[in-house]
């Protein structure tokens, strides 16, 4: 009788346990979802592009070979655009609150080997504050290479427009994250019951020693 008292006990535990667990998994993936959906707002990217050309040769039929812009090169021009000396000249005339490494991290500079063209894309959660970005960039690193490096082969052939498009967080994001979500909770469940045990295990000892003392006091005085 006292077995099944005992299975029964150890029954009803587990049972709590297990809702525990379940309830504390879904409200953690509950909020992180909410989080997701409610808080993180998309971003909007749009994107201008440069077309980069080699000066003219001298001797005219060497022309055509010339205008094609090595990786090398293009590479070179990539790295100018992002450079502190542009980054800073975009930040002072728009005005922005915010340092140069931070407006590198909305910027991204890229090329393909076989094109002369470099596409200058602009995060942000304000579209008309990527569209800024994004032009100035783009002119003013024209500018730059005629004054810096006294050449005038940078053409801008498209601007940056509000129709470029927005990107939310992914579903990958937001699967990680609520799996995340479930193995804290799993964690913290079985931590926590292995600490509430242990806790349980402790007063049970302690009131066992007291009552030890009693018992033995009462047998002193009896």
């Amino acid at each position: 009788m006292k077995n099944k008292q005992v299975i029964l006990s150890l029954l009803m535990n587990l049972k709590k346990q297990i809702r525990f667990t379940i309830g504390l998994t879904l409200l953690l993936m509950l909020a992180v979802w909410a989080v997701f959906v409610f808080i993180i707002e998309p971003e909007h990217q749009v994107s201008s592009q440069l077309l980069i050309q080699e000066s003219v040769p001298a001797i005219p039929h060497l022309a055509a070979e010339k205008n094609q812009v090595d990786f090398q090169t293009l590479e070179a021009y990539a790295a100018f655009v992002e450079s502190p000396e542009v980054l800073e000249r975009v930040r002072g005339n728009l005005g922005l609150k915010m340092s140069i490494s931070q407006l590198r991290e909305r910027v991204e500079v890229s090329f393909s080997g076989h094109s002369p063209v470099l596409t200058i894309l602009v995060s942000s959660g304000s579209t008309q504050q990527a569209i800024e970005i994004a032009d100035a960039l783009a002119f003013t690193f024209q500018n730059a290479v005629k004054n810096s490096l006294k050449a005038d082969n940078v053409t801008i052939i498209s601007l940056a427009s509000s129709q470029d498009g927005s990107i939310n967080p992914s579903g990958n994001d937001l699967l990680s994250a609520l799996v995340i979500a479930a193995v804290c909770g799993l964690v913290f469940s079985i931590f926590s019951a292995f600490g509430i045990a242990a806790l349980k295990t402790a007063a049970n000892a302690k009131k066992r020693k007291i009552r030890k003392k009693e018992n033995q006091l009462q047998t002193v005085f009896k």
